[in-house]
Parts: C-alpha cells; sequence; structure tokens
C-alpha cells in the first residue's frame, strides 16, 4: 500500500509537470499560430497523454491486485501450514503427557503397592498368631476329661473357641485401604496441563481423560477389587470349614460325655447293687451267726 501510495504521488506530479509544459508551450504556439489550430493540437496531445497516463493506472491497479492476490494465497499458505504445525505440537503434547501418565501406571509402586503389601503381611501375621491360639485352644481339649471338668466348663471352652474363630473370620472381612488419591491428583495435573498449553477445550480434556486415563486407573482398580474379592472368597471359605470342624468336633466330645455320663450312671447303679447285694449277705450271715 505505501509503495502505491508512492507511485500515485510521483504519477501526480507528472500529470502536473505535464500540465504545466502543455500551458507553456500553448501560450508560445498562440503567438505564432492561430488559436483555434493551437488549443486542437494540444487537446489531441493532452488526449493521447490522458490515454497513456490511464493505461498506466490500470496497469499499476492490476499488477497490484495481482500482487496482493498473491500475497493473500502465501500468507494463506503460511497461515495453513502454521496452523498444521500448531495441531502437531499439540498431539506431540497431548502424546506426550498420555505417555507420562501410562509410565505412571505402569511404575512397579503403582501395581503393587508397598501399603498393600504391608497390610497384606500384618493379617497374614495376625492369622497366624490366631491360628497358633486356636491350635492351643484344641490341644487343651485333651485335658478336658471328665470327671475332672463338668458340661459346662466345656461349654464355656466352646464358646471361646467360637470367639476365636469369629476373629479370625473377621480378617476375611478386613479391607486393604488402597489409596487411590495419588491417581486423582495425577488426573488432575493432567488436565491442567492439557488446558494451561492450550492443548485442547475442556470437553476435549475431559474426552482424554475418559478415553485414555480412566481406562488404565479403572483396570488397576478393578484388579485390586477382584484379587480382594478372590481373598474374602477364600477366608470365607475357610472359615466356614473351621467352624463346621469345630462344630463336628463339639458334637464328638458331647457324645462322648453323653458316653462318659451313661457309664458313670450304669457304673453307679452296679454299686448300688452291689451294695444291696453286700449288705443281704452281711445280714444272711448275721442271722447265720445268731441261729
Amino acid at each position: 500500500m505505501l509503495e502505491l501510495h508512492r507511485f500515485f504521488v510521483v504519477l501526480y506530479s507528472f500529470v502536473a509537470q505535464i500540465t504545466a509544459v502543455l500551458r507553456k508551450y500553448t501560450v508560445i504556439l498562440e503567438n505564432i499560430s492561430l488559436s483555434a489550430d493551437v488549443y486542437r493540437l494540444i487537446n489531441n496531445e493532452a488526449m493521447l497523454i490522458n490515454r497513456a497516463l490511464l493505461a498506466n493506472q490500470r496497469a499499476i491497479a492490476k499488477l497490484f491486485f495481482n500482487l496482493m492476490k498473491s500475497e493473500l494465497k502465501k500468507e494463506l499458505f503460511h497461515r495453513l501450514k502454521w496452523q498444521d504445525r500448531v495441531k502437531d505440537w499439540k498431539l506431540m503434547q497431548k502424546n506426550c503427557i498420555v505417555h507420562s501418565f501410562r509410565e505412571f501406571m505402569a511404575n512397579e509402586e503403582i501395581q503393587n503397592p508397598p501399603s498393600v503389601k504391608t497390610e497384606m503381611e500384618n493379617m497374614i501375621t495376625n492369622q497366624i498368631l490366631l491360628s497358633e491360639k486356636r491350635l492351643e485352644f484344641l490341644q487343651h481339649l485333651g485335658d478336658l476329661l471328665p470327671p475332672t471338668y463338668t458340661k459346662a466348663e466345656i461349654r464355656e471352652w466352646y464358646r471361646s473357641l467360637v470367639n476365636l474363630n469369629k476373629s479370625i473370620g473377621k480378617l476375611g472381612n478386613h479391607k486393604i485401604n488402597l489409596e487411590f488419591k495419588q491417581f486423582q491428583e495425577i488426573l488432575s495435573q493432567a488436565v491442567n496441563n492439557l488446558l494451561n498449553l492450550n492443548i485442547c477445550t475442556k470437553e476435549e480434556a475431559e474426552e482424554t481423560v475418559n478415553s485414555d486415563f480412566l481406562q488404565l486407573t479403572e483396570k488397576l482398580e478393578n484388579h485390586f477389587e477382584e484379587e480382594l474379592e478372590h481373598m474374602d472368597r477364600d477366608f470365607e471359605e475357610l472359615a466356614k470349614q473351621h467352624e463346621q470342624n469345630c462344630e463336628d468336633l463339639y458334637s464328638y466330645f458331647q457324645e462322648a460325655m453323653g458316653l462318659w455320663d451313661v457309664h458313670q450312671l450304669k457304673l453307679s447303679q452296679r454299686e448300688d447293687e452291689l451294695q444291696k447285694k453286700l449288705h443281704e449277705c452281711r445280714q444272711e450271715h448275721d442271722n447265720l451267726t445268731q441261729v
């Protein structure tokens, strides 16, 4: 635009100079020729000059138009190319963030958290201690023999054993405290990075989180939940087996106590019969002695 303005300034200056020259020579020619012939000559020359100037203006205008058109095309090309570069950069940054989150999720401390391992070890230790205590209870059953111990004491022993089994069974209901808060913090940080770098809109960031990030976190959470459910089922089944075994043992011991009572009753009856016969024999002997 500046060059075009300068061109027209020069052109108008050139026109002014031509006009001044025509006027100068018009005055000179009027002194040596007829005015009509002079004006006709000057008018024809002026028309030729005007046509040449108009042709130059049209050529310059067309040249400027073509130049502007070329510049606009070039600018559009560079703009589209820049947009493609920006798009590629955003995609690269997005892939970098996604890759970083995948590496975080693949970390050994995330796949096998130390806190979970510690809780598992503590739970196993507690189970071993309670199992050893239960074994002592069962071994103590050999000492609970009649007539030293009564049925009431046996029932008390069984209630203690049932309570101990319940304590062991509660270990199966122990829920390992998984810290998924760190996942949420990393997710929020990833979303903020996407937004702060103007890589995508908020809706696109949420779509990226739902399609890429949440799949990884949900997969890991489902893995832990399945492991916990499997462990709970194993604990529950084991607790039922121990409970049934203890019930069978208690029933067997009750039957043994019942047999002991029957045996004691029969022994008592035999003793009474023997005492009665002994008394009869003594009386018979006394009678014979008196006779």
